[in-house]
């Protein structure tokens, strides 16, 4: 008896081994996988597009919204999969093509922002909650089925970690993980901005129901409580966008980072209370999705609001960005810091700036007021080849603008 249970036991064991291994091939079969990438590529080249517009050549390479991202993803990716595994949450297949059809639909307007847990999975637990009452003469009997095996209970959970997490890669944004941009203003002057825009996937593992799969292929099922489950990864793509005007990016993502963080920490409150109050479901992903929407409102009117922070200044000039692997970067320079002299030569705007790093090809110092109002020393040697500007990115002048600051000049 021993034996036979041992054998049971570990047939059921193999049983595990053998699925979560095809999990890992059935996540290349998925379109998620190659809408995320789709995202990237076409998200690279309207930034890069535009770059060459605005600075006349490309800033970052493509891809490059994904950095930084990576580790934050898998470990959160781990935390869902054991949760949804431990829970039971179930992926239905109507679920997955719900979420990548919104998924779809931001990827042709651009908008990482609407890929926020708070909108994307609030869109769509909207979407599967009408489908279940008004959908019986639109949808197949065994969709409809199919569609009620997700529990919404879940959503409001899934929902709020993935808003900490959110919560996670702003506080912890880096000064390259933004996107310099140059607008113009109402008066025709040249603005700096920068755009904080992230995109990467987090693969969790969820439970998928049986009746689904076995139509199409032979994959090894597991039976839990008398019911037949696959195990497939989910690679959900997550993202968000935020466009800063009036502030440093670093403390723009701190003041969302605290702003989400409460909304996180409100659905979850919300999503606890509904397994006593199932209605309170209901008003958690409202609340997220409100909650999301709330943040974007207050911020945009704040930032309408403020006085612009890149803007071309009388004294110095002010740094906008930097491109990768350029002098800039060993100069340690970084957006809002003001150049005041060049080898010892004041500047006031890129043409006395080029000329001063002129008079020494083969070196060059800079005397930078740094974010704290305080004077800082940096230099470095020059090599041959190396970008004419130091590869520093300025907010450009208008003729108008240098007329102006000509005209002032003369006059003091």
């Amino acid at each position: 008896m021993f034996l036979m249970t041992f054998v049971g036991e570990g047939l059921f064991e193999m049983d595990w081994l053998i699925e979560f291994g095809g999990v890992i091939v059935r996540v290349f079969m998925q379109p998620f996988i190659y809408l995320f990438v789709l995202l990237l590529m076409l998200s690279g080249y309207w930034r890069i597009k535009k770059d060459r517009q605005n600075f006349g050549t490309k800033v970052y390479p493509y891809f490059h919204e994904a950095k930084h991202t990576w580790s934050i993803s898998i470990m959160v990716g781990l935390i869902l999969s054991i949760l949804a595994i431990a829970f039971g949450f179930v992926i239905s297949i109507p679920f997955a093509l719900l979420l990548g059809l919104v998924m779809l639909i931001v990827a042709i307007g651009n908008r990482f922002s609407w890929l926020s847990a708070g909108y994307s999975l609030a869109i769509v637990s909207a979407m599967m909650y009408f489908l279940n009452i008004y959908g019986e003469n639109y949808l197949p009997s065994n969709w409809l089925h199919l569609l009620e095996a997700t529990d919404l209970f879940y959503i409001p959970f899934i929902i709020g970690i993935l808003l900490l997490t959110e919560t996670w890669i702003l506080a912890k944004l880096q000064h390259d993980d933004t996107y310099p941009e140059l607008v113009k203003s109402s008066r025709g002057k040249y603005l700096g901005q920068h755009r904080i825009k992230k995109l990467t996937i987090i693969p969790f593992i969820a439970l998928v129901p049986g009746g689904w799969i076995e139509p199409f292929a032979e994959w090894p099922l597991l039976e839990i409580s008398g019911e037949s489950f696959g195990v497939m990864i989910l690679p959900y793509v997550f993202g968000f966008e935020y466009t800063v005007k009036s502030r440093l990016p670093r403390d723009a993502a701190k003041w969302l980072s605290k702003k989400v963080a409460l909304l996180a920490i409100l659905i979850l409150l919300i999503a606890a209370g509904s397994y006593f109050v199932p209605f309170l479901t209901v008003v958690a992903l409202v609340v997220a999705f409100l909650g999301k929407e709330f943040i974007q409102l207050v911020y945009r009117s704040s930032e309408e609001r403020r006085t612009p922070y890149f803007r071309p200044a009388k004294k110095g000039l002010l740094v906008l960005g930097t491109l990768p692997d350029t002098p800039a970067v060993d100069l340690g320079l970084i957006p809002g810091e003001r150049i005041v002299k060049v080898n010892e030569i004041s500047v006031e705007n890129e043409e006395s700036f080029y000329q001063a790093v002129n008079q020494n090809r083969a070196f060059c110092k800079l005397s930078v007021k740094d974010l704290n109002g305080e004077i800082r020393f940096a230099q470095r040697a020059l090599y041959e080849g190396e970008h004419h500007k130091l590869g520093i990115l300025f907010v450009k002048e208008t003729d108008s603008y240098v007329q102006e600051t000509r005209l002032e000049k003369q006059e003091s």
